[in-house]
């Protein structure tokens, strides 16, 4: 059967993704979410309809020009956060912890060894890149670099090619990268909305805003040491398996989505679904930017993926059984599970073919 590796194929697949960024770019109208949270920057406190109000923080990295940068960040998120938009929060909450698996997903890949000295190497940069640019504008641009430059999965599984270009190794992907990812996103996230005090939200998501970064490093750093002692690695590779690592994120994110689905007193569609014609409001434009985010993120996550999985089908690897089988389940396991749980089960599914 006919593949979808060549340059060209993967520059054509890669057209729809460069429209998603575009479109996450266009639809969160930086120039007047700028100008509108210009006043709270300048008066030093978030204020909402009910009379609530909060200082923001003056500094809290003490390094300027990075307080400078996230200072803004806080007002963005502060709709959410302190709940004063009641669906922006409970959208927030569900598609911020979804994050979870994402971030698992790129980092497992950025151990593969075929990805190495590749775009997909990098995930870091670029999940740094879309805390300070929006995620579901530099996702997309992500998956683009890694399509056309990472190998394609029927190169993988090809004959020509040796199985440790498959391989997930763990001196690219800590064995305590769960830990890690539990401290600095689930735990932050969940102080971040759901602290008592709401100055304890606002501190916990300037602390939120370094995420990204600090995952990157602390993996990295704790992954090249615990490669120099062979003994740990082997105590420790209980939880270094792939389904471990991504495993548990992806739980919390399905029980989030399914404690939303029960609780929320807002429908599915008024949570996740933003309205088309544009906002003029701080609080309706930040729902709109968040939602739209979300789409963005993880639609283009669900291209990628699918683009993988059919080279695979194209490539003989799998057979017309099996794509029909996680075709059928996948809308299931998305409706009950939501985006970042049901992605993990397609890469999950695609790993195992791939190690077979």
């Amino acid at each position: 059967m006919s593949q979808l590796g060549p340059l060209v194929w993967r520059v054509a697949l890669a057209v729809p993704l460069l429209y998603i960024s575009y479109a996450c770019i266009e639809a969160f109208a930086v120039d007047k979410l700028v100008a509108l949270q210009e006043p709270y920057l300048q008066s030093g406190r978030i204020e909402w309809a009910d009379g609530g109000s909060i200082t923001i923080l003056e500094r809290f990295w003490n390094v300027e020009f990075l307080d400078d940068l996230w200072r803004r960040f806080t007002v963005t998120f502060a709709p959410s956060t302190l709940a004063f938009d009641s669906v922006s929060s409970w959208q927030a909450f569900s598609f911020l912890n979804d994050l979870g698996p994402l971030f698992t997903i790129w980092i497992l890949e950025s151990s593969r060894v075929g990805n190495r000295y590749t775009p997909a190497w990098l995930p870091t940069i670029f999940a740094f890149a879309g805390q300070v640019m929006s995620l579901g504008a530099v996702t997309p641009l992500f998956y683009i670099l890694s399509i056309i430059f990472s190998p394609s999965s029927s190169t993988l599984v090809a004959k020509t090619t040796p199985a440790a270009q498959r391989r997930i190794t763990s001196s690219g992907s800590s064995p305590l990268l769960l830990p890690i990812l539990l401290f600095l996103h689930t735990f932050e996230l969940f102080y971040a909305y759901g602290a008592t005090q709401l100055s304890t939200r606002h501190y916990w998501t300037w602390a939120w805003q370094m995420t990204p970064l600090f995952i990157g490093l602390a993996n990295t750093s704790l992954a090249s040491l615990i490669s120099l002692s062979p003994s740990l690695s082997r105590q420790l590779k209980a939880i270094s398996s792939p389904r471990v690592l991504l495993g548990v994120p992806a739980a919390i994110s399905a029980g989030i989505w399914i404690y939303t689905l029960i609780v929320s007193p807002h429908s599915m569609s008024t949570l996740f679904l933003p309205l088309l014609e544009s906002q003029d409001a701080l609080e309706p434009l930040l729902r709109r930017g968040l939602q739209i985010d979300e789409l963005c993120v993880f639609g283009s996550s669900l291209l990628w993926i699918g683009y993988h999985i059919v080279d695979l089908f194209l490539a003989g690897h799998v057979t017309t059984s099996e794509i029909f089988n996680v075709i059928s389940l996948y809308p299931v396991i998305a409706a009950l599970t939501g985006p970042g749980a049901s992605l993990s089960y397609l890469w999950l599914w695609r790993e195992s073919k791939l190690q077979r």
